[in-house]
């Protein structure tokens, strides 16, 4: 029998979703930063975080149930991929509900119960991979139903006949970029498509999660196929397109940033100038019949999210291995690091068994950051679902029902 320890979907109670307004002595990469060169030392600067409010509770459109995902529009509009009821729910920036889309099926529009990734693309369209049922759904942001593509590229003819699965997409110049992982030495984790549901081509080097993980599980028994599926549903890999028309991957492990042109070649290749290492831990183990995965961080990628900001930074939030830190990377489009923050990691607590996975957390162009928090607790079914959102209220703390207040700001006397 293979498996990991405990299936995602009986790990998840309930999710928190936090606004957090970022006031970090620059407001994400304000007004004219120098690029870091070799001699040039960045000092983290401190951050501290409060939240303003939750939303969350047993009300009709808020009980979510497998939150996987989530995007914000222009507006600040959230719009919520509740994956177990197979819909879309769409909240003012204020937290109020505004509408819900899509049902439950295989007609057009319709989404399993384990859609896995919510995104608006340069078009103003929002795009569902629906990786179970083999499609990607298009909507406006009224929530009609556009189109669809079908997605039945597979990872690899020698080794697998079950169609690809994929984590991310971008839109630029009218061809589409997916994303996406599978555990293959000669795998190309970023595919082009000129039209949505056809793969025409895959480029891109191949990162190993973990340290010798290819050799690792080439004896593992049955046959290697199952494993190396294991990041492939997860939201492992991430895509993001700067002004210049070039696409930048990552991953949520090893802490690596690669920017490609639209024909694959590599312009800059980094890893992140941390003190500890930024791969994944996993161990295979065999007992009593049954084979399994044990890994560190247990459910919280490294590296949780990767954008560009208006002002044309690459933004990067990413955790330490204990978990005890967060902090935002901010590079130039050359990927040179120019500023770093730092704060004690209060967005889940790990002691309740809160946690996040890559892309569980974004932060958009008026430098609030937003995430969605899973709590862990070993159930056949969701319980309920809160939604945590905080802005800039000059301190005024939101109180009532499942209503909490803190605020985020920068001090010159914060301890980090």
């Amino acid at each position: 029998m293979i498996g990991r320890e405990i299936s995602v979907d009986e790990k998840i109670q309930c999710v928190f979703f936090i606004i957090l307004v970022i006031f970090c002595g620059y407001a994400l990469a304000e007004g004219p930063l120098t690029p870091s060169s070799p001699d040039t030392i960045i000092l983290e600067k401190p951050l501290r975080a409060e939240l303003v409010f939750k939303l969350g509770s047993n009300k009709p459109n808020e009980d979510f149930y497998k939150l996987r995902s989530f995007t914000v529009d222009k507006d600040g509009n959230i719009y919520i991929l509740d994956a177990g009821n197979s819909r879309i729910q769409c909240f003012s920036n204020e937290g109020k509900f505004l509408f819900g889309f899509a049902s439950q099926g295989q007609g057009p529009g319709e989404l399993s119960d384990n859609a896995s990734k919510i995104k608006i693309l340069s078009d103003g369209n929002i795009y569902v991979i629906d990786n179970l049922q083999r499609r990607i759904n298009v909507y406006n942001l009224k929530g009609e139903f556009l189109f669809l593509g079908k997605t039945k590229f597979k990872f690899s003819d020698n080794t697998s006949s079950s169609p690809a699965y994929f984590n991310d997409i971008v839109l630029l110049n009218n061809t589409y970029y997916l994303s996406s992982l599978f555990l293959e030495e000669n795998h190309k984790p970023i595919h082009i498509s000129h039209k949505l549901g056809k793969v025409d081509s895959s480029f891109g080097i191949f990162v190993e999660p973990a340290v010798n993980q290819l050799k690792r599980i080439s004896g593992l028994l049955p046959l290697p196929y199952p494993w190396r599926m294991y990041y492939a549903d997860s939201g492992s890999t991430k895509l993001v397109v700067t002004n210049k028309k070039e696409i930048i991957y990552s991953q949520s492990y090893p802490y690596r940033l690669i920017k490609y042109d639209t024909k694959g070649q590599v312009l800059k290749d980094i890893m992140g100038d941390v003190d500890f290492d930024t791969h994944h831990h996993v161990e295979y183990f065999r007992e009593k019949g049954w084979q399994g995965v044990r890994s560190y961080p247990k459910h919280t990628g490294i590296v949780l999210d990767v954008s560009i900001n208006r002002d044309n930074h690459v933004v990067v939030p990413y955790l330490n291995p204990d978990q005890d830190f967060f902090y935002i990377d901010i590079y130039d489009l050359d990927l040179n690091l120019v500023s770093r923050y730092k704060m004690p990691y209060i967005i889940a607590d790990g002691k309740k068994g809160e946690y996040l996975y890559m892309g569980d957390v974004m932060i958009d162009d008026d430098n609030y950051l937003y995430a969605s928090c899973n709590l862990k607790k070993i159930t056949p079914r969701l319980l309920n679902t809160n939604l945590f959102l905080s802005k800039e209220r000059n301190n005024v703390e939101v109180t009532g029902s499942h209503l909490v207040g803190r605020h985020l700001k920068t001090a010159d006397n914060f301890p980090c």
